[in-house]
């Protein structure tokens, strides 16, 4: 057996491998430097709040106001106390009454603008970083997919946005509300008695340190624990995904996962406990704080009313104004805390949408409207991305850095002549889906070029690439959605006659017409309420409803039975006439029917030509060819042998 049968790449189908080693993406490594506030992060956020920035301002006119209302009750209670119950003034006492009732009524209306407003601005700007993550992520390579567990990246757009709502209307809210409540009561206080309000402010430094301490605690616990949610999200999708639960259940794994679940759920609990027990320390140590301002401030007054130097209504208005001045400062201790926490969560989804991929787009690429389909190879080569195990996100592609992988491809070239088919043969590992996976650029060589038309793909919009290739993959996949919206998705503007005459060529009319609901079926999850010669044939009507130029296609059908794959060599032999394509040939069929042979190993092209001129240089193609298909070809010839004698017997009888 040749060398390159054993030298297989470190990859899984051309992908590189993993073994579910890899680690969270940081920007700082796994443990990342102390959590801080940097004037750049807070910069960023705050671009996504200046669109509505009229409905911010009416929400500080709002609070403002409601702050300016707030103190005033305790006005009117001093004014109770020291004037309307002593003159004995029935409508004074009345008006002071209603004044109240009315303040309240008044607060209370202007808080439910204040929260419509917040909430909408929050809705609007969680719509906004959850398009711009999503989008962002659109344009990301194949390499950062195939180092990134999709529950990871679900949980960035998921829980870390909807941590936003947070931000944007509460602690932002809070802080603004705070600070004018404490403004508010503030001059309020003076205007009562300046000696009483410098006792009152005695204690607020003791506010700060504690707040401070906790505060960077909180924010290293939120990260730790939406890094670890992400993980548990993870491991849940591919656990309790239909394919994963069978797999599951065919190794007997229930237990060993169920165990692995309690433990990541355990840290998930054991983080939020902490946050819990952290903030519950913080509120204990500011309630100790804030029973001491009223406990002087008594203390004091009192002994200015027993002097006759204060009356009883105005110490018992500055009390309650008390609750006024410390509620805000605890409340903004915590707002410390939510606030480095906020910016943990910022900096997660910050942190992807700094991610560059490695195809990059040029600013002046060329839009390819029309293509003949003449593909050509020129020196390629080209290795996977190396896999991050650092903590280090993928940032695709530092050519300066050399890759750590093995060489999927070294000096390939051929060319594909437009409406030629040409086969790619090789042993596992030989680069053949590499090879597939450089014509719609999701990877872009390291040396070389590939050519379309004669323009080097690096040069054209991938956009514009990819609207002329159509691909048919060995292992289909559906959306869980009904069959018209899967066969729709290649094409949306098709008719309906279209899509029928695309699934009539492809075989699957008849099957799906059969149906209860028709082309209204939804499919499942990953197709899997269709057998596998099904969901090919329906990736094959996808295919022809799109109508590229170019096909991709591993065409595959060593799973599927007899009459399901006559159904898709035909449904295949018509898809592929008058295009230009290139196949990963698996049946003899298709390596007959082509019009040229690349042989690969080891990722280098080590013959091209036709079937009959590649059997006659004996060579690894040969080799291949004989292992493959000679034993099958061998047992058709003595059946077709003793069928031949069998009748001269019967002749001659």
């Amino acid at each position: 057996m040749r060398g390159g049968w054993r030298g297989a790449m470190s990859t899984v189908g051309g992908l590189t491998r993993t073994y579910g080693l890899q680690r969270h993406f940081t920007k700082e490594g796994v443990d990342g430097p102390p959590p801080r506030i940097d004037r750049t992060s807070l910069q960023r956020v705050s671009r996504y709040f200046r669109p509505y920035a009229r409905q911010w301002l009416v929400v500080l006119i709002c609070i403002g106001l409601t702050a300016g209302l707030n103190v005033l009750p305790p006005f009117c209670v001093g004014t109770i106390l020291d004037r309307a119950i002593p003159d004995a003034d029935m409508t004074l006492l009345a008006l002071l009454a209603g004044a109240m009732v009315g303040l309240a009524l008044v607060s209370g209306l202007i808080g439910v603008l204040q929260q419509s407003l917040t909430a909408k601005a929050g809705q609007s700007i969680m719509f906004d970083l959850r398009n711009e993550l999503f989008r962002h992520l659109q344009q990301m390579s194949l390499h950062f997919y195939t180092a990134t567990r999709s529950g990871e990246i679900v949980s960035r757009i998921n829980n870390d946005v909807n941590a936003v709502q947070g931000v944007a209307t509460g602690t932002l809210v809070a802080v603004a509300s705070n600070v004018a409540t404490l403004t508010a009561t503030s001059i309020a206080l003076f205007s009562m008695n300046w000696r009483l309000t410098i006792v009152a402010v005695l204690v607020v430094p003791a506010f700060y340190l504690p707040s401070r301490l906790v505060g960077a605690i909180r924010r290293r616990l939120a990260d730790d624990t939406q890094e670890s949610q992400a993980s548990l999200l993870a491991f849940m999708q591919e656990r309790l995904h239909v394919s994963g639960s069978i797999l599951t259940k065919i190794f007997g794994q229930q237990e060993p996962d169920a165990g692995i679940f309690a433990e990541q759920s355990a840290r998930v609990r054991d983080l939020n406990v902490k946050q819990a027990i952290v903030g519950r320390w913080l509120f204990m140590i500011l309630s100790v704080f804030s029973a001491m301002g009223p406990a002087l401030i008594f203390w004091y007054g009192g002994y200015q009313v027993i002097r006759e130097q204060l009356t009883p209504g105005l110490l018992v208005a500055f009390a309650a104004l008390l609750t006024l001045l410390y509620r805000p400062l605890v409340q903004l201790a915590s707002v410390y805390v939510d606030v480095q926490a906020a910016i943990a969560v910022f900096d997660r989804i910050l942190e992807y949408l700094d991610l560059r991929p490695s195809v990059k787009e040029k600013p002046d690429a060329l839009a390819l409207a029309h293509t003949e389909g003449h593909i050509a190879f020129e020196g390629v080569r080209f290795a996977y991305p190396a896999v991050v195990t650092t903590g280090e996100p993928p940032n695709d592609g530092d050519p300066d850095e050399p890759a750590t992988e093995p060489f999927a491809l070294q000096d390939v070239s051929f060319e594909i002549a437009p409406g030629e088919q040409v086969a790619l043969v090789g042993p596992s590992g030989a680069g053949k889906t590499t090879i597939t996976y450089l014509v719609p650029r999701f990877y872009d060589p390291d040396a070389g070029r590939i050519t379309l038309d004669g323009h080097d793909l690096r040069d054209l919009a991938q956009e514009s690439i990819r609207q002329h290739i159509g691909v048919v993959t060995q292992e289909t996949f559906l959306f869980h959605s009904t069959i018209r919206e899967n066969l729709l998705y290649a094409r949306p503007d098709a008719l309906e006659s279209e899509m029928i005459e695309a699934c009539q060529t492809a075989n699957i009319h008849d099957f799906v017409s059969a149906l209860p609901d028709g082309y209204g079926t939804v499919v499942g999850e990953r197709g899997f309420r269709l057998s596998g010669g099904e969901k090919q044939r329906v990736s094959i009507a996808r295919a022809l409803l799109k109508n590229p130029t170019i096909l991709i296609l591993d065409e595959a059908t060593s799973s599927l039975d007899a009459t399901s794959e006559y159904l898709i060599q035909t449904a295949l032999a018509k898809l592929l006439r008058g295009r230009t394509s290139l196949v990963i040939a698996h049946r003899l069929s298709t390596i007959l029917n082509s019009d040229r042979i690349v042989v690969l190993d080891a990722g280098r092209v080590v013959e091209i030509g036709t079937h009959h001129e590649l059997l006659d240089r004996a060579g690894l193609y040969a080799d291949l060819f004989h292992q493959q298909f000679g034993k099958a070809l061998q047992l058709d010839g003595e059946r077709r042998g003793v069928g031949r004698e069998s009748t001269r017997k019967e002749e001659q009888k």
